[in-house]
């Protein structure tokens, strides 16, 4: 800072040496004021920080600081934390492929002022401040005797954010001003305990920032990043800063001084506008240096469309008319947040994304998953639709077809995460985050319908509409025919989470491995050619192994490729219903009667008619995703009827309502346990060797899995209308029992309703991921699931209480991943993506 404060000084001298001095004039009242941005939305979600960190962590690896980003650019700012930073939006998050991280902190491109008659500083960090945010700007009103300075900060291309500084004298003689910016780049990596004293240039000696000067300004580059999970860049990225008037510059490392003359006459106003730039690559930078100078030619223009562009958002978002002022306030965080999280096209991503949470480190970039998509996009549907519609795109963007390099037995299959670039494996730059082990569940088909009608009916774009579902509808098809084709082991018609051929589940040859801790020999048990043997861990090779390692060996701990990536396909990871338990949750289940045995997961291979292994189901069939399949068959069979004439598939319009039928039968008939009045999964019956038995002699694959207790997935058939009623009456009777999963009454005025595994299930703990936290999605899928079944009034009432007891949801804090049941506390993810999608759908759809 010292270096940066020397050249500030001698360039500001040597502007004054020849101004003269004279003494200060005093304010005229009369003088107009420019009008700042108005908004009944002020700081929604709190925009203030001053970052000292590159990676300025909280405790669960979140971004510190909420940045405003918008208009899928690829940066964010700050509002200053206090008066240091007045006269800054300096507080930048850069977003790079994979990753986020704070360029710098809030006193970085401050500008500050010197009357070049008296030779004053005009010292704004005493200046009366008024200073906010709305959903779509950032806004500094600083008030001194001298003059006023307005500055609002909006973003105006998908890379570049543009700050009006307006600066009205006060006095009735004429100022001369000489106007300098300057600053430093952060110097500190890491906030995390015991590497808060390393440099970014000690933790990431590749990363080489260097500044230099341009025309009216600087630019930043940077050296190329890869393989280290926290920031991801090629060479030739580049971070611009370009103003609107003459200025000169100097740098020194990380530190910069840019200077300029602003005279602005008595009364009058005058405006300086600078635009900030992050970009990817050279062409990039090439292309985004003739609309910024565009940007500069009529910045007036640009801010007006950019202020236009969220007063539509809000006049097409904000439709419930019976909402209160809180639950409107909450709306708009969602959106806001929706927005923030969007990406525009970069990379191998060829159009517009969104991501889970801009601020969750393994969550930014253009980090991309189906399940989160499906909710996004329904709910952008009525505010955004054109990145709703690319965020869907983005998703199938790489379905696989049948020609695929890695994986063309798996047609029609959507991979679980799509990154800034592909996979080496698929000749592509590299990626940190990529994944295809699993996909995730099928409500694609719902998303797609819900865009479709706001298209029509909110929006007025019929023809947009046409083209989005012929566009959509072949891959929807394709999509559920995968299903039916590689998890279907028993060929019902209900298929199984699993997990797909990959090098994390099976060898090259295709058999399926799992990691064994015991102190038994597995060599002299099954072979060496099966077994391979580091510490007192084990990799066994085989099917059959496995299923022997479960009846007859001791183990103390067991690593199941295959059940990690049916967890993640279902979208609930670690959920008790796949065998998750932790040890002294075992202990305590054993102690009281049960058998280690419960929590036992099997699988079996998928095999195509030529022998192809085509991956692996948990013998298990799932009641959520059995109730999706029924919503996918009915959504299927409507589209079948309103996409145009050629579109392949037209005709399946009979056999998807066939199968629906089937379906919601076979789910009341099978998944629902009398005794508890609950909806669960089917263990699948199987015979001595490990191999599937035949059904019962109801049809049935198996019994319900009482034992692990119950989750969400109970009230599955109700959110997609394949509950019948008299079955609905005892879930939602279960759902309110104490004890069960109404916990905004069992803990009054703290708790959250709704949490991921019952307070009864051996498996429950408010603190761990998908065994207790509460879970938006879920619990959306809940509360419109009871009022369905007629019981609004409880519905509302649980409502009620996550908007008052989940913390910072009506006042500046950010929508989380999820929520502690017990209460309300903030865990997770901030800034998250689906947990404002169903916020924003509470607030549209569901108060009434």
């Amino acid at each position: 800072m010292n270096t940066r404060r020397t050249l500030l000084a001698a360039t500001i001298t040597s502007i004054l040496m020849l101004s003269g001095c004279n003494d200060s004039n005093t304010v005229d009242q009369t003088v107009q004021l420019p009008t700042p941005p108005s908004s009944e939305y002020k700081d929604v979600i709190d925009r203030t920080g001053n970052p000292e960190y590159l990676r300025d962590y909280d405790e669960y690896s979140n971004l510190e600081y909420n940045a405003f980003i918008d208009n899928g650019a690829w940066h964010g700012h700050l509002l200053p934390e206090d008066a240091k930073g007045y006269g800054s939006f300096g507080g930048i998050m850069q977003v790079t492929q994979e990753y986020a991280h704070f360029m710098s902190g809030q006193e970085f491109d401050k500008m500050e002022l010197t009357n070049t008659v008296t030779g004053k500083q005009i010292d704004l960090s005493a200046a009366k401040a008024n200073i906010y945010s709305t959903p779509g700007s950032l806004v500094q009103v600083l008030t001194t005797d001298e003059l006023s300075v307005q500055m609002v900060l909006r973003f105006v291309t998908d890379r570049t954010s543009l700050v009006e500084t307006k600066i009205t004298n006060l006095t009735d003689e004429d100022l001369s001003l000489a106007v300098a910016w300057g600053g430093e780049l952060v110097q500190k990596a890491r906030s995390t305990e015991g590497y808060e004293t390393k440099s970014v240039d000690e933790y990431y000696p590749g990363y080489n920032r260097q500044m230099s000067t341009i025309d009216n300004g600087i630019k930043i580059n940077f050296g190329e990043m890869k393989n280290n999970w926290a920031i991801m860049n090629d060479g030739d990225a580049e971070f611009r800063i370009v103003r609107s008037i003459k200025t000169i510059s100097s740098v020194n490392e990380t530190n910069f001084s840019s200077t300029g003359n602003q005279a602005v006459s008595a009364g009058e106003t005058e405006t300086i506008y600078t635009a900030y730039s992050n970009l990817h690559n050279v062409e990039e930078v090439n292309s985004e240096k003739l609309k910024v100078a565009n940007i500069l030619a009529n910045p007036t223009q640009y801010m007006d469309e950019s202020k236009a562009r969220w007063a539509e958002y809000l006049d097409k978002g904000l439709t419930n008319q019976n909402a209160t002022a809180e639950q409107r306030r909450v709306g708009v965080k969602a959106m806001m947040t929706l927005n923030g999280n969007w990406r525009s096209a970069a990379g191998d991503i060829t159009q517009a994304t969104v991501t889970p949470s801009v601020t969750a480190r393994w969550f930014s970039g253009a980090n991309t998953w189906p399940w989160d998509t499906w909710k996004q996009a329904y709910a952008m549907a009525h505010f955004n639709p054109d990145v709703a519609m690319d965020n869907i795109r983005s998703v199938f963007q790489n379905q696989i077809k049948s020609d695929d390099i890695i994986r063309p037995q798996d047609a029609g299959y959507l991979l679980d995460v799509l990154t800034y670039t592909l996979p080496e494996s698929r000749n592509g730059a590299g990626s940190e985050n990529w994944n295809e082990r699993n996909t995730k569940p099928s409500l694609a088909a719902w998303s797609v319908m819900e865009v479709y009608n706001a298209l029509i009916t909110e929006f007025d774009r019929p023809q947009d509409a046409q083209a989005f579902i012929d566009e959509m509808y072949p891959n929807l098809v394709a999509y559920h025919d995968w299903w039916l084709t590689n998890r279907d082991h028993n060929n019902n018609g209900v298929p199984e989470y699993g997990a797909a051929v990959d090098p994390a589940h099976n060898t090259d040859d295709g058999h399926m491995y799992v990691q064994v801790e015991t102190k038994e020999d597995l060599i002299a048990k099954f072979g060496a050619d099966s077994v391979t043997k580091n510490g007192d861990w084990y990799k066994v090779v085989g099917m059959d192994n496995y299923n022997s390692i479960l009846d007859d060996v001791v183990y103390t701990d067991l690593s199941v490729g295959a059940q990690e990536a049916a967890g993640w396909e279902s979208g609930m990871d670690n959920a008790a219903r796949f065998g998750f338990i932790n040890d002294e949750q075992l202990a305590a289940y054993i102690a009281s009667g049960g058998n280690k045995e419960d929590w036992q997961v099997r699988f079996a291979e998928n095999r195509s008619a030529d022998d192809t292994l085509l991956g692996f189901s948990m013998l298990q069939e799932s009641v959520d995703q059995a109730s999706y399949m029924y919503s996918d068959n009915k959504f299927l069979a409507e589209m079948a009827g309103l996409v145009s004439p050629s579109v392949e598939g037209k005709d399946r319009a009979t056999e998807f309502l066939t199968g629906a039928t089937e379906i919601k039968e076979y789910i009341n008939k099978c998944m629902f346990d009398e005794g508890t009045g609950f909806y669960y999964d089917i263990k699948m019956n199987v015979e001595a060797d490990g191999t599937t038995a035949a059904p019962l002699e109801n049809g049935c694959a198996g019994l319900p899995i009482v034992e692990r207790g119950r989750g969400p997935e109970g009230w599955g058939p109700l959110f997609n209308g394949a509950a019948t009623q008299d079955n609905a009456d005892a879930v939602v009777a279960t759902i309110l029992k104490k004890g069960e999963f109404d916990s905004s009454s069992d803990f009054p005025g703290e708790g959250i309703s709704m949490p991921t595994a019952a307070q009864s299930n051996p498996a429950y703990d408010p603190d761990i991921y998908w065994r207790g936290r509460v879970w938006l999605d879920q619990f959306y899928f809940g509360v419109k699931s009871m009022e369905s079944y007629g019981y609004g009034p409880d519905a509302f009432r649980i409502a009620d209480d996550l908007f008052n007891n989940a913390e910072g949801m009506v006042g500046n804090g950010t929508i989380r991943e999820n929520y502690n049941p017990e209460t309300g506390a903030v865990q997770g993810a901030s800034n998250f993506s689906w947990s404002s999608a169903h916020m924003y759908m509470l607030y549209r759809g569901f108060f009434k």
